[in-house]
């Protein structure tokens, strides 16, 4: 079963039909409510009533395919089934309730049918479709796959390869992020709020809540719910929330665990369109608690209704049409442009309290809670287009569905940065059950998806926000070259050392100003160092000589950028009386960062550089490769394949390597220029997917990628080992190594039979890579 959310915002459940009398009804209740029109679209001929003996042919397809459903509300909303009519090409055909058409269901029955059928080995659909039968014509054609047509006596023939490209994720990507997005609208842009739970007891959980939205000045309208208060805080209450006289867009539940199971209920028949819950003690607790979580979920989920939480401490959205606090944070934030969701409810309230101590202004806010349905990835898809967010912080405990947020990640970050608190990279971190519970995945493994998605991962909450001031208020450096800038050589050294650690490189030697006429020298260096080409970023160093100077030396710095322009990042650090929050140096449309000590300042600005980097490289794509013949690839591997997995040896595994354009080694291999030698393993993680892991023979560090590889991943992942090496002759070495990647990446992808491969040894030289030897393990042939 998956969670399918159509182009309006519903949210619906899409599985596999059953052959059940309660599918069965359902699907009849579908053709009855049908159009003669639409019956003669999808049969071809005038239809009264479409029998049970076609209705089982869809369900079950005689063994011979598969049918998925979309279910809301005891309803089925459309149906997608496919029948096999050769070894490899299918017969695909849908039909969808004619009341939601338009909203992208056929679509998206499409993209899971066409997933379903690859995985068991089908590489094509065909479909017939009437000429005159535009809407399933229009289905076929915005699917992003290739299409080949032929048309005969009005009809049309389509023939679908069902290789994925990237154009068919970047469509699905797109049609996913404008529905995901709608369907979290009601919780940060609801128009009425109802407080189930509010109290009249200034120390119960639902007073503050309900004081925390008036607080914020909140536009909407907001309604107490409580059985046995007339008013609360001068508000009238309602005993329900059924009782409530306009539509609530968002309830806030803030009642006992005991009590939500029914709250949901009067939700439900209440017509509400988004659900918080407050309330703990659910996966966070126990089993008992988990197994409600769910039951609370699938009732939502069966009615369309989002749910944030359990355990969640609140929204918050600061937009002056919004000002929303349902939160329990006693203060609505700075107004900014910092969106931040975080997995632990109280953390979450700390880092905005450190937000605003730090001058770091927030859009919006979420305590994502249990993450029963409202996830991470879900938030990044509404803050993508969010006009009022550009730079997203997270803190996560645990991932939900990493693949997907590789792909969410990969096209925010090329023009909003996202920082990332990622916790409990051990077991030794797992404090609940909750977590227990939940696969958090190799830290190595961690480090490669931020890494191929441009994530600035931080190790602790000051460094991200440390990181976040510098990018709020700074422009991205053009390059590595750094000034250093500073009255006291200490403290140049320790930068310096700090810079060259984090791999940048200085522009000039530092300058070191001495004691004397202090302001003045600030203000010609700076503005000397803002107008030099060779200079891509200024880090500033002042300890001061006495009371009054601080002020002169900032004014200076002001004052430099103002007559240059803010044309590239300053930092600076006044090593004055001991640690304390960010300061800033402000002038009329810009304010330089100030960090308590020159290491923290460094930091920041290396971070911002890596990232910068990563911006101005070109999008990563999959490049097209000669001597590659996957098709051929896969009918041997499902040829080979058994009832068990299977180790198939090194002969065939290299017919398979072969097929990529990979080739064993071979007599006229030049041993004698042997400049390095590797060892691959690809692996099937269960949280990751495809993961490819390479070791030096000298190292035997462990570098690590997610599949599949972009031609920027293969690059990058080569450039890493070379340098890791010391190799020379560096771009002939990254080319071999670059090909290599992309050719073992395309094999796992492509033929998704395999499990495992091990290359134990491949030797490289300036001309070619050699592969000694390899074995693959194949996954168990689908019953």
């Amino acid at each position: 079963m998956a969670r399918i959310i159509l182009r309006d915002g519903r949210v619906a459940d899409l599985r596999e039909a059953r052959p059940t009398e309660t599918d069965r009804e359902m699907l009849r209740e579908l053709f009855r409510n049908a159009s003669p029109e639409a019956l003669y679209h999808r049969f071809f001929h005038m239809v009264k009533e479409v029998d049970d003996a076609e209705i089982d042919r869809m369900i079950a397809a005689g063994g011979r395919g598969k049918a998925l459903v979309c279910v809301s509300q005891n309803q089925i909303l459309g149906i997608g089934h496919y029948i096999m009519v050769s070894d490899t090409t299918a017969e695909v055909a849908f039909f969808v309730d004619e009341r939601i058409q338009g909203r992208g269901l056929g679509t998206l029955l499409l993209e899971h049918l066409a997933e379903l059928a690859w995985r068991r080995g089908v590489l094509q659909f065909e479909a017939y479709v009437l000429s005159e039968n535009q809407p399933m014509l229009r289905v076929f054609q915005d699917s992003g796959y290739e299409i080949h047509e032929q048309q005969d006596s009005g009809v049309i023939h389509l023939v679908l390869p069902l290789q994925q490209t990237e154009r068919i994720h970047a469509l699905a990507g797109a049609r996913e992020k404008l529905a995901t997005a709608a369907s979290l609208r009601a919780f940060f842009e609801p128009s009425v709020v109802a407080i189930i739970g509010a109290s009249r007891d200034s120390h119960r959980l639902g007073h503050l809540l309900l004081q925390h939205v008036l607080n914020a000045s909140f536009t909407g309208v907001v309604y107490p719910v409580n059985p046995s208060a007339r008013a609360i805080l001068g508000v009238k209450a309602y005993p329900s929330v059924k009782d409530i006289p306009d539509p609530v867009d968002l309830a806030v539940i803030v009642v006992p665990r005991d009590l939500v199971s029914q709250v949901v209920t009067d939700c439900i028949e209440a017509h509400v369109r988004a659900v918080l819950i407050t309330s703990a003690g659910f996966s966070d607790q126990d089993e008992a608690g988990a197994e409600l979580e769910q039951s609370i979920t699938q009732m939502l989920r069966h009615e369309g209704i989002r749910l944030v939480g359990p355990n969640s401490l609140g929204i918050i959205n600061t937009s002056d049409g919004v000002r929303m606090n349902a939160s329990f944070s006693p203060t609505l934030p700075p107004q900014g442009t910092v969106a931040i969701a975080s997995q632990s409810g109280a953390l979450g309230i700390a880092i905005l309290d450190y937000a605003s101590r730090m001058g770091v202004g927030v859009s919006s806010f979420v305590s994502t809670g249990n993450k029963a349905d409202v996830s991470s990835n879900d938030l990044l898809q509404y803050w993508e287009d969010d006009p009022a967010t550009e730079m997203v912080l997270l803190y996560l405990e645990s991932f939900g569905n990493p693949r997907k947020f590789t792909r969410i990640a990969r096209r925010i970050t090329q023009h909003k940065p996202i920082l990332v608190v990622k916790s409990a990279r051990s077991a030794d971190a797992v404090l609940s059950p909750e977590m227990a519970s939940q696969h958090f995945g190799d830290d190595n493994i961690v480090k490669a998806l931020f890494q191929q998605t441009g994530i600035i991962r931080a190790d602790t909450l000051q460094e991200l926000f440390d990181v976040a001031a510098l990018l709020s208020s700074m422009p991205l450096p053009a390059g590595k070259r750094v000034q250093v800038i500073a009255n006291a050589s200490g403290a140049a050294v320790i930068t310096v050392d700090a810079l060259k650690a984090g791999g940048m490189h200085l522009a000039h030697p530092p300058i070191d100003l001495g004691f004397t006429a202090l302001a003045p020298r600030y203000y010609d260096e700076v503005h000397a160092a803002l107008k030099d080409p060779h200079v891509d970023a200024i880090i500033v160093l002042f300890i001061p000589v006495g009371i009054s100077e601080a002020a002169g030396v900032s004014a200076a710095i002001r004052d430099a950028v103002m007559d240059v322009g803010l044309v590239k990042p300053i930092v600076a650090n006044f090593l004055m009386t001991g640690p304390g929050p960010i300061d800033y140096i402000r002038g009329d449309s810009f304010r330089i960062p100030v960090y308590p000590f020159p290491e923290l300042a460094v930091r920041a600005l290396v971070q911002v550089s890596h990232y910068a980097a990563y911006r101005r490289q070109p999008l990563g794509h999959l490049p097209d490769l000669d001597r590659v013949h996957m098709t051929q690839a896969r009918a041997l591997a499902r040829a080979w394949q058994t009832n068990a997995p299977i180790w198939i040896g090194s002969q065939k595994t290299f017919e398979l390597l072969t097929l990529a354009g990979l080739e064993s080694s071979s007599p006229s291999f030049d041993r004698q220029s042997l400049i390095l030698q590797l060892s691959l393993y690809c692996h099937i993680d269960s949280l990751f997917g495809p993961v490819l892991t390479v070791r030096t023979a000298t190292s035997q560090m462990a570098h690590s990628r997610l599949i599949p590889l972009t031609d920027r991943d293969a690059m990058a992942l080569a450039h890493g080992i070379v340098k890791e090496e010391s190799v020379k002759m560096l771009a002939d070495v990254v080319e071999r190594l670059t090909d290599l990647f992309l050719r073992v990446s395309r094999l796992i992808d492509d033929v998704p039979e395999i499990m495992e491969l091990t290359i134990p040894q491949v030797m490289v030289n300036h001309y070619e890579h050699a592969i000694e030897d390899a074995n693959i393990c194949l996954e168990p042939r689908a019953m």
